[in-house]
């Protein structure tokens, strides 16, 4: 069988999903980010008899052409489209007409939904994966989390996650490094067993102690939000470090990926008044860009020069 598995290369949750279908079918692994999902999906070879895509938001403003490369792939393998961002009923109809069998269900994070579709041919030690994708998504209270959990160390499962959250903030964009990382978890390897992880881990909470203190001098409030531009990896946290920073409901902190486009993470508390996911795919395909995501945590891609246009609608709903 030839399988190949696309996952988010952004996250713990992404990589731990994307382990977990390489461990189940013995498959290749393509991560992607959200603006190259199709792009991603057209590599897959035509000889394919087994497609897992999960973690990747598909209802946005590119959707028509990932419906048209999901079908493609759906006529001569099996394609599994797995997430948990927030999708439309028409959507996920249009993926079934297209031949795709669809795994979405917002309570449970994309790591345990993949462990879920492949359980049987899993070993029980892969729910430490699921595990560590929850917990890093703040997912661990789901139905299927807590059951998990319960018969599991849970300090264990803490510090697991969140050594592997912090090296990857500290090495994501090496060249290789996140396709090591799920080819790691996909042997069931600990993330502390893993070469060079704890010591990127280290690395990483210096650099977020110090930037603690940049986001308060460069970050700026705008009603109940609080933006900045940044060079750091991980977007998400950078926003979640700008609530408290500003002590406000919501913080967005975008990076310039592509010359004149702005990548977005928006993180929310439980005070903010929309669904972010929701609401930000609106704004964002308003603007000409694409997004999506969660209540509390979402992202998107939008031209830079529109950036400001994108603070002042989420200034005025937030």
């Amino acid at each position: 069988m030839k399988a190949y598995c696309l996952s988010h290369v952004k996250d713990v949750d992404g990589l731990g999903a994307g382990s977990l279908a390489v461990a189940a079918t013995g498959g290749t692994v393509l991560l992607t980010g959200y603006d190259d999902v199709v792009a991603n999906l057209r590599k897959v070879p035509g000889d394919a008899d087994r497609v897992v895509v999960s973690d990747l938001g598909a209802d946005t403003a590119d959707f028509p052409d990932f419906v048209a490369e999901m079908k493609r792939l759906a006529g001569h393998a099996k394609v599994t489209y797995i997430d948990h961002h927030y999708m439309t009923d028409a959507a996920k109809r249009k993926l079934r007409k297209a031949g795709v069998q669809v795994v979405h269900d917002v309570r449970e994070c994309a790591s345990m939904l993949t462990y879920r579709t492949f359980r049987d041919s899993l070993p029980e030690e892969a729910r430490l994966v699921a595990l560590y994708g929850a917990v890093t998504d703040y997912m661990d209270d789901s139905p299927m989390g807590k059951k998990l959990m319960e018969k599991t160390d849970r300090h264990f499962v803490l510090a697991e996650a969140t050594i592997l959250s912090l090296a990857l903030g500290n090495r994501a964009e090496e060249q290789g490094f996140p396709e090591h990382v799920v080819e790691e978890l996909a042997a069931l390897k600990y993330p502390h067993e893993m070469a060079g992880v704890a010591e990127a881990a280290v690395r990483q909470l210096a650099l977020e102690a110090g930037l603690a203190k940049e986001v308060k001098g460069s970050g700026t409030k705008a009603g109940r939000l609080a933006y900045m531009v940044t060079t750091q990896y991980s977007t998400g946290n950078v926003a979640k470090l700008l609530i408290g920073a500003f002590d406000v409901p919501v913080g967005v902190a975008m990076k310039e990926k592509n010359a004149g486009w702005y990548e977005v993470s928006l993180r929310g508390t439980s005070e903010c008044r929309v669904h972010l996911g929701r609401t930000i795919s609106k704004v964002a395909a308003r603007l000409g860009g694409s997004g999506g995501g969660h209540r509390k945590a979402a992202g998107c891609r939008v031209p830079a020069r529109k950036s400001d246009e994108m603070i002042r609608a989420l200034a005025r709903v937030v």
